[in-house]
C-alpha cells in the first residue's frame, strides 16, 4: 500500500483492499490535493479537519461503521469543556491495523489506551495548542506501542495555524527517517524496531 501526506491532519492511504482519506483540512494557508477515496473519515466539526467538499470520496465516516472502529475521546483535558469531543478511528487497510487520533486533546490514560489497543500505524498530532503537545504525544505512543509512528497537526512552512513545529517531539523520539510526501508500506514493515516517519520533507 501507498500512504500519502496530504499536509496538516490528512493522509491518503491507498491500499488493495481500500483507500482511505482522513480529516480534509479548508483553508489554513495552502491547498489540499484533490484526491479520491472509497472513505473519508472526519475525527470533528473543524473547518480544519471537516472539509469533505475538498476529496471525493465515496462515504464519509463519523461513527463506527463499514470496518472503522470510532473511539470518542476529548479535544482538550478538559472532558471538553473548552473544545469539544474528538473521534479517533481504528481500521485495516491490507492487514495493518491503524490509528489515526484526530485532534485528540486529552491526557493519556491507560483506558484510552486499552480501548484503542494494538495498533501497527499511529498517525499523531504533536504541535499543541489546539490538541496534545509534543510532550503528552510521547507518552501516547509510549503507552500504546505503535511499530510505525506518523506525526501530524504541527506547524509547517506553509501553514498559518498557531501550533508547534514537530521537532521538539522528534527530538524525543528514536528511528525518526525523514521521507517525501509518499512511502510505501508493507505488513512486513510492521516488524522490529519502531520507526517515525516524517513526510513533509520541507514541502509543507
Amino acid at each position: 500500500m501507498k500512504i500519502k501526506y496530504l499536509g496538516h491532519s490528512s493522509f491518503l492511504i491507498t491500499g488493495k483492499d481500500k483507500s482511505v482519506v482522513t480529516d480534509p483540512f479548508g483553508d489554513i494557508g495552502y491547498e489540499i490535493e484533490r484526491v479520491s477515496a472509497d472513505f473519508c473519515t472526519v475525527s470533528h466539526g473543524h473547518f480544519d479537519h471537516n472539509a469533505v467538499e475538498k476529496v471525493n470520496a465515496r462515504k464519509i465516516i463519523t461513527s463506527s461503521s463499514d470496518g472503522f472502529l470510532a473511539i470518542e475521546t476529548y479535544h482538550d483535558p478538559y472532558l471538553g469543556a473548552k473544545r469539544g469531543k474528538n473521534t479517533a478511528f481504528k481500521f485495516s487497510v491490507d492487514g495493518v491495523t491503524f490509528c489515526h487520533l484526530g485532534d485528540v486533546g486529552e491526557y493519556f490514560s491507560d483506558s484510552l489506551a486499552e480501548e484503542i489497543g494494538e495498533v501497527d500505524v499511529l498517525f499523531i498530532p504533536v504541535g499543541g495548542n489546539y490538541t496534545i503537545n509534543y510532550a503528552e504525544a510521547v507518552r501516547y505512543v509510549e503507552g500504546i506501542k505503535p511499530k510505525i509512528v506518523i506525526p501530524m497537526h504541527y506547524k509547517t512552512s506553509k501553514s498559518n495555524i498557531d501550533i508547534d513545529s514537530a521537532e521538539p517531539f522528534l527530538k524525543r523520539m528514536a528511528g525518526v527517517e525523514r521521507t517525501g510526501r509518499e512511502i510505501a508500506l508493507s505488513l512486513s514493515d510492521t516488524e522490529g524496531p519502531r520507526t517515525v516517519y516524517v513526510m513533509d520533507n520541507g514541502e509543507l
